[in-house]
């Protein structure tokens, strides 16, 4: 077949290069060199983590065809193609196997809410924060998914939004004091240059009542 590939879930990233060898019906050797590159995963503002009764994360990290059947199920109940998705982190959590991964298809510069509730749709519902039963049927015994949980993230993340774009009432009494401490601060400048205008226009008027007194009193002494 034209058509014949490897395929595989990488866990780590990075060049490596294999070398295939086989025998033909003659004994002959025959071998074939090829290289993987494993990139880096892009950014992400989510993650969806499943708690499965099993495997066990020892199993889910170290046998592959673990990880490729899990992603084909993910892909049969999400209805989408296996390279939409990325595995984040194999743990346990609630002594259950946990498995978090996110969409590739979803974009991370900017908080993608309608794409975001549609794949949360397929698996939680949204009134009692449950897993869907058709989504756990879809993903198989051999994955039995007890629950589903999307984490919001970065830009995604809603008590970030709320901290950086909506202003406290403290902040803006804190605001407001801090100007009238300034206008304060700005009248007694002005009332102090005031001050110091008259104080030195005083001075020179009595200067120039004083002089002609002088002279007159110099000019009329005896020689």
């Amino acid at each position: 077949e034209s058509n014949k590939g490897l395929i595989g879930i990488p866990m780590r990233t990075g060049e490596f290069n294999y070398r295939l060898e086989a025998r033909d019906k003659a004994g002959q050797l025959a071998s074939a060199p090829f290289q993987v590159n494993v990139k880096p995963a892009l950014p992400t503002n989510h993650r969806i983590e499943l708690e499965m009764d099993m495997p066990t994360p020892q199993q889910m990290a170290t046998n592959p065809s673990k990880r490729n059947l899990l992603m084909r199920a993910l892909a049969r109940s999400l209805k989408a193609p296996v390279t939409t998705f990325t595995i984040q982190e194999i743990g346990s959590k609630n002594n259950k196997t946990m498995v978090a991964f996110s969409n590739n298809t979803i974009p991370y510069k900017v908080c993608d809410e309608v794409a975001l509730d549609a794949m949360a749709s397929k698996m939680i519902m949204k009134q009692k924060m449950r897993t869907k039963t058709e989504f756990v049927k879809t993903m198989g015994n051999q994955f039995y998914v007890r629950r589903a949980t999307m984490i919001r993230h970065g830009n995604c993340d809603e008590s970030v939004e709320i901290s950086t774009t909506a202003p406290t009432i403290q902040s803006m009494q804190e605001a407001d004091s801090q100007l009238l401490l300034i206008c304060i601060l700005l009248f007694l400048l002005l009332l102090i240059a005031v001050a110091i205008i008259i104080y030195c226009a005083c001075i020179k008027k009595s200067g120039k009542k004083k002089s002609p007194s002088t002279e007159y009193v110099s000019k009329g002494l005896p020689v």
